[in-house]
């Protein structure tokens, strides 16, 4: 490669500036998968390898096209399969696309891949996992309500049961006021004490 070639900053692909100049469509691809994230744009372009047969490479244009097809499920964080959608985070996408990467170093893909139904696949699997975890969490939620309180003959929750017994003061301020007003009274005579010395006191 030339000083004056350059490298496709998603897969790699050495590139001269007049590749970069023929199709405004292209450039609009690439753009739009590093806009996602630049990891993301990495993995994308780590996956494209995928599809390059034995002892050849592929077009540019092709390698555009396979970007072209994944960009509106990236850009939605989601994808269609298997009759329904499911909400794929682009940390999903990165981490379906590794385990597509390893299962190739393992021996287990049939290559050069030739569509996108092996990863939508993992992806599905992932994305499945991720819902199972928060249905269980709400579940467990519902089945443990918030402890509620009743106060003057209503439920309520423990933070606005304070807010009514406390008025919004420290409980443990309040409980000291509560102790001190309930002391018992002082008694007439050392009140006329403290009177006459308060008198005393006085120029």
């Amino acid at each position: 490669m030339s000083h004056t070639d350059l490298s496709c900053p998603v897969c790699g692909t050495g590139l001269s500036i007049a590749h970069l100049l023929v199709d405004a469509d292209d450039r609009a691809a690439v753009v739009r998968l590093l806009a996602l994230s630049t990891p993301v744009g990495a993995a994308v372009g780590r996956y494209i390898s995928l599809f390059t047969p034995p002892k050849t490479s592929l077009t540019l244009r092709k390698q555009v096209r396979i970007v072209l097809q994944l960009l509106p499920d990236l850009e939605r964080r989601a994808i269609t399969h298997r009759g329904r959608d499911w909400q794929v985070p682009l940390k999903v996408w990165e981490a379906g696309i590794d385990q597509m990467l390893a299962a190739r170093d393992a021996g287990k893909l049939d290559l050069p891949m030739k569509g996108h139904a092996y990863l939508y696949s993992i992806l599905m699997s992932m994305a499945d996992k991720t819902e199972a975890v928060a249905e269980a969490q709400s579940e467990a939620q519902r089945r443990t309500p918030a402890a509620t309180y009743q106060v003057r003959g209503q439920t309520m929750p423990m933070g606005q049961a304070l807010d009514q017994v406390f008025g919004g003061v420290d409980p443990e301020l309040a409980r000291r006021k509560a102790e001190a007003s309930q002391a018992a009274p002082v008694p007439a005579e050392a009140r006329a004490l403290l009177q006459n010395l308060k008198q005393s006191m006085k120029p």
